[in-house]
């Protein structure tokens, strides 16, 4: 049976959301307080990293083949390593027996081809618009804006991790800072990245570099502790780039930046409750994680994932309960995989270090534990 949706939020996992549940048939709405998205020539600074099942949904959707092709970051491998150590491991998606590992491409990029496919469905797209006030009731719920009030079965929540509607329904959450911030920035590299993902680990946190559709660009991700990010920040471009060079073990040739640079600060949020009678939290606004494995879209898109399948379906509250229960379970997992990535790789004490080396080496020789490190990367 048709229902009627309003979505608030159009980032990845609002417009995801909203043309799934359209092409079900359902009668959507999408709010976006921010304008239609859209991008460029220039590289866009945010970039996600989409594992396979991700591709899957956005192909189901119709829109990963409108992504451009001189957009689309395959990689082919991994390598990761623990700085001024021996340790190191490396894999290639040929290990089992796949083509790529999945794709980094620019958040901007997936939002405006989702926006596009979204208006080409039927959904009734409002860009520039706030919600001022919401109502959620047992059999309904309502959603104000300055131009008028909409009505629907259901109110999803994809406005992202400062997400108003959850802040105004006052769920609880459980949160802690990382007292870190991330930097991004594209950067040129003498010698072509070959598709390969890397990432190191110092002492005050991961530097990734992540393969684009240009061979001689990546995208990097450098998370560090506050007061290592104050430093960064004070840097000159040129200074900034040689940083940069030390820490990269001479693994992309010559490193200089392409763009600006861009700073956010890190922590994770976990929202307690996310489904409230008939309104639903999705990505950002029900959970949001260290970018160090790059798995916060990827989680968000499970959530879309999970409820497309039972939204095609007459379904109920209980349906989705048992929807947030298992996407919960999902959360928490990444949450305590990521947390304990970070704590375990913290800190430059020489025992630790030891022990870091020892289990990336173990990681990197044992073939059954390498496969199954490999199958959680494509997720």
């Amino acid at each position: 049976m048709s229902q009627r949706f309003i979505v608030v939020g159009g980032g990845m996992i609002g417009l995801a959301a909203a043309l799934g549940l359209r092409q079900q048939g359902h009668r959507v709405v999408l709010l976006e307080r921010g304008p239609q998205p859209s991008y460029g020539d220039e590289t866009e600074l945010r970039v996600s990293a989409i594992a396979h099942h991700s591709r899957d949904l956005l192909q189901q959707l119709g829109v990963w083949e409108r992504l451009p092709n001189a957009r689309l970051g395959p990689y082919q491998a991994m390598e990761v390593w623990d700085h001024d150590s021996f340790g190191r491991i490396q894999f290639g998606a040929h290990e089992v027996n796949q083509t790529d590992l999945g794709a980094i491409v620019e958040n901007k990029v997936i939002e405006a081809e989702l926006w596009l496919a979204a208006a080409e469905a039927g959904v009734d797209l409002q860009a520039d618009t706030e919600v001022l006030k919401h109502s959620i009731a047992d059999d309904q719920v309502s959603v104000t804006t300055a131009a008028t009030t909409y009505t629907a079965d259901y109110l999803i929540a994809a406005d992202g991790v400062r997400s108003p509607l959850r802040q105004a329904a006052g769920l609880p959450m459980t949160f802690w800072d990382y007292e870190q911030q991330g930097c991004v920035a594209v950067v040129k590299c003498s010698a072509p990245h070959g598709g390969c993902a890397r990432q190191v680990f110092l002492p005050s946190g991961p530097v990734a570099w992540l393969p684009l559709g240009d061979s001689h660009h990546v995208s990097l991700v450098w998370s560090a502790d506050t007061a290592i990010a104050e430093e960064l920040k004070g840097l000159s471009a040129d200074a900034f780039s040689k940083r940069l060079q030390a820490v990269s073990d001479g693994a992309l040739g010559t490193l200089e930046l392409a763009s600006e640079r861009a700073y956010f600060p890190l922590r994770m949020q976990y929202t307690r409750s996310w489904l409230t009678q008939r309104m639903l939290l999705l990505g950002d606004a029900a959970h949001s994680i260290h970018p160090l494995a790059g798995q916060g879209a990827n989680l968000g898109f499970g959530d879309v994932q999970a409820l497309l399948k039972l939204t095609n379906n007459d379904f109920g509250h209980t349906e989705l309960r048992n929807w947030e229960r298992e996407r919960k379970v999902a959360a928490v997992q990444m949450i305590t995989a990521m947390e304990s990535f970070k704590r375990g790789f913290a800190g430059s004490n020489p025992l630790l270090k030891l022990v870091r080396g020892i289990g990336l080496k173990l990681a990197n020789d044992v073939a059954p534990l390498k496969r199954s490190l490999i199958k959680s990367a494509l997720g």
